[in-house]
């Protein structure tokens, strides 16, 4: 987290509006991009955030250190994520939440891209939630097995066996598409 962002959380805590809006501006497509990795549901990863976001505000007393506030973002939101998707244990088709890409990829790579993107985010929906989590947070948002552990609440070993196992799960679906001729994958070799 940039000096910045410590700042304009010292002013949220504080009770400062514009700072808020300001984080929530910052954090928002990340935010999102991880609540419908973790829930696999569009409509449900708005409602994610949004009650992050809220509860943020609400709890923002409760920020004792500014410099941590991105790990603890990600424990509200990764908590919200897995009460939602425990009330609703349901899952549906895979709908990208990605930022545009550039225009200078020709057409044909961007499909094959799109369509990979696809293809790993249901498997990664396949995944039990908490491995789910371990794997959006460490790949998607690159944070630290040190951070993950701060944000899911458990040791850093669990992280790394949550995200040992998940890694091989996924490798496991990704081959068997792969020799049921569906697609082939050069990933997580």
């Amino acid at each position: 987290m940039c000096m910045e962002d410590a700042e304009l959380v010292k002013k949220m805590i504080s009770g400062d509006m514009d700072a808020f809006d300001r984080l929530m501006e910052q954090y928002q497509a990340e935010a999102l991009r991880a609540a419908y990795l973790i829930s696999g549901n569009h409509a449900d990863s708005e409602d994610i955030v949004q009650e992050t976001f809220v509860s943020c505000y609400l709890n923002r007393s409760q920020i004792k250190n500014p410099e941590a506030f991105r790990s603890w973002f990600y424990k509200s939101l990764s908590r919200n994520a897995w009460r939602i998707c425990k009330r609703r244990r349901r899952e549906q088709p895979a709908e990208e939440v990605y930022e545009e890409r550039p225009s200078s990829s020709s057409v044909l790579s961007e499909v094959i891209r799109d369509e990979e993107e696809r293809e790993i985010c249901r498997a990664i929906e396949s995944l039990p939630v908490k491995q789910r989590t371990v794997i959006v947070l460490y790949y998607y948002n690159q944070m630290s097995i040190r951070e993950i552990a701060k944000v899911c609440g458990c040791l850093e070993g669990t992280v790394k066996s949550r995200l040992f196992g998940g890694k091989a799960r996924l490798k496991k679906l990704l081959e068997d598409m792969e020799q049921k001729g569906e697609k082939t994958w050069t990933i997580l070799s």
